[in-house]
C-alpha cells in the first residue's frame, strides 16, 4: 500500500504528456510492483525539476508560463549543442550579458570581413565609381575567372553595404538579364579611406535612378563593349586594353565633344587609340550631324598644318547596317556645315560598325568601315595606331591579377569563357 501511494504521487506530479509509456499501462493493470528503468528514472527526475520550477495556473502563472517555456527550451539547446546543462535561473541571469557579447561578437566579425578587403575589392568598387553601373558579366570578365565565383563575391559585398544591385526590366520573350550593380555611400567611404581623401572631394552622384533609366541600356553597351576588349585581349600574347576612361574624363570643356568613352588598346602593331561612340539609333539625323561637326572642328584644330597624325579614331557603333548609311549622310552634311578641306575630310579616321556583325565576329574581327573613303571593313588592329613603346603595359585591364606578379596565387586564367563578342582573326592578321 506503501509503494502504491509513492507511485500515486509522482504520476500525479508530471504532466501527461511526459509518463513512460509503460507507467500508463502499470497505471490501468494495477501492476504497481513492476519497476522503472533507467529511461524511465530519467523522466521522472526532469518531471519533478519541472515541477518544482514550473509556474502555478493562474494570471500571474499564465504570464510566467511562457518565459518558463522559453527558459527551458534554451536549456536543452544548449545542452544538445555540447554545452551541458543549464538552470533556468542560470539563463535568465545571462541573457543579457549574452545579447551584449552576441552584439560584439557580430560587430567583431563585420570588422574582420571589411578588414579583409583586398586589391581586387578595391578596384572593383573604383571601377563602379568610374563606370557608374556594371553587370555580373562585366565584372567577371575585369576581375574574375569564375562567374560563380564573381557572383558570390559581389553578393558579400552588397551585404556588407559596399554596393546595391538590381535586375533591369526585360522585354517579351528575353531571358533574365544579369544583375546591374552600383556603388553605394558606404562603398564611396571606403574608397576614399583608401585614397586617403574625403569621400566629397570624390566625384559620386547616386545612381538610384537606374532601374528606371533609359540610358541604363546605353551605358551597358558601353561598358559591354570595353569589357569585351579586355576579354579579348587575354586570348592573344602582347595584346591588352591598358586605358578605358569614361565619359566625363574625356569631354571637352566646352562640352562640344562628348564621346561615351577613351580606350587604349596595344597590339604587336603599336597601340590603338580610340574615342568611342555608341549609337542605339534614337538620335535624329539633326543631333547626329551637329555631334560630328564636333569632332571634325577638334580635328581641324588638332596642328596647324591640319595633320592628323596621332589624333584618336573615332569609332562609332549603330545598331544594324541601316544605320551605317545614316551616319554617312550626317558625315557630308557635317563636313559642309564646318567647310573642311578635302584632305582633311578625306583623313578624318572615323570608322563605324554595326552591333549585329560586331557580335557575330568578335571585336577583333574586321567590322569597321571608314566611311570618308568607303573601303573595305578592317580590323581593329588595322586601324591608324602609335608607336606601342610610348606606354606601359604592365597594368591591362583584366590581365593584371594573372600578370603582374607571376609568383602570386593567380586570380584570373589568361583565357576565360567565350566573352560577348567573339575574338575572331582572319588569317595572316597579326
Amino acid at each position: 500500500m506503501e509503494r502504491r501511494e509513492r507511485g500515486t504521487a509522482w504520476r500525479d506530479a508530471i504532466p501527461a504528456e511526459r509518463l513512460p509509456e509503460h507507467a500508463g499501462a502499470a497505471s490501468k493493470g494495477g501492476e504497481d510492483r513492476h519497476e522503472l528503468n533507467t529511461h524511465g528514472r530519467r523522466q521522472v527526475a526532469a518531471a519533478r525539476l519541472g515541477a518544482s520550477s514550473r509556474p502555478s495556473k493562474g494570471t500571474e502563472g499564465s504570464r510566467a508560463n511562457g518565459a518558463w517555456a522559453a527558459r527551458e527550451r534554451s536549456a536543452r539547446g544548449r545542452k544538445a549543442a555540447g554545452y551541458g546543462a543549464v538552470s533556468p535561473e542560470t539563463i535568465h541571469r545571462r541573457r543579457g550579458e549574452g545579447c551584449a557579447q552576441n552584439m560584439v561578437r557580430a560587430e567583431r566579425n563585420d570588422f574582420h570581413r571589411v578588414a579583409s578587403l583586398d586589391e581586387r575589392d578595391h578596384a572593383i568598387l573604383l571601377s563602379l565609381l568610374k563606370h557608374k553601373v556594371l553587370t555580373t558579366h562585366h565584372i567577371k570578365a575585369l576581375f574574375f575567372r569564375s562567374c560563380r565565383r564573381c557572383q558570390h563575391r559581389m553578393k558579400e559585398l552588397r551585404n556588407l553595404g559596399f554596393i546595391s544591385s538590381f535586375v533591369p526590366a526585360r522585354g517579351f520573350g528575353e531571358g533574365r538579364p544579369p544583375a546591374c550593380f552600383i556603388l553605394t555611400k558606404t562603398g564611396l567611404s571606403e574608397i576614399a579611406d583608401a585614397k586617403g581623401v574625403r569621400a566629397s572631394d570624390l566625384s559620386w552622384v547616386p545612381d538610384h535612378s537606374y532601374r528606371s533609366s533609359q540610358m541604363l541600356a546605353h551605358r551597358l553597351g558601353v561598358n559591354a563593349f570595353f569589357c569585351a576588349l579586355a576579354e579579348a585581349s587575354r586570348a592573344h600574347e602582347r595584346h591588352c586594353l591598358v586605358t578605358w576612361r569614361p565619359e566625363h574624363w574625356v569631354r571637352t570643356k566646352a562640352a562640344e565633344v562628348k564621346p561615351d568613352g577613351f580606350g587604349r588598346y596595344l597590339h604587336p602593331g603599336g597601340a590603338c587609340e580610340f574615342y568611342l561612340e555608341y549609337d542605339r539609333g534614337t538620335e535624329a539625323f539633326g543631333a547626329l550631324a551637329r555631334k560630328l561637326e564636333g569632332y571634325l572642328r577638334l580635328a581641324a584644330g588638332w596642328t596647324e598644318d591640319r595633320d592628323l597624325t596621332g589624333f584618336p579614331n573615332l569609332l562609332l557603333i549603330v545598331p544594324e547596317g541601316v544605320r551605317e548609311g545614316e551616319v554617312g549622310s550626317a558625315l557630308r552634311h557635317a563636313i559642309g556645315s564646318v567647310h573642311v578641306s578635302g584632305s582633311l575630310a578625306t583623313s578624318f579616321p572615323l570608322y563605324v560598325a554595326n552591333e549585329e556583325h560586331l557580335t557575330e565576329i568578335g571585336v577583333l574581327g574586321p567590322a569597321w568601315r571608314h566611311l570618308t573613303t568607303d573601303s573595305d571593313r578592317l580590323l581593329l588592329l588595322d586601324l591608324p595606331a602609335r608607336l606601342r613603346d610610348l606606354y606601359r603595359s604592365n597594368r591591362c585591364l583584366g590581365r593584371h591579377w594573372t600578370d603582374d606578379h607571376p609568383g602570386h596565387r593567380r586570380r584570373i586564367a589568361p583565357a576565360s569563357s567565350p566573352p560577348r563578342f567573339p575574338v575572331l582573326i582572319r588569317e595572316g592578321s597579326r
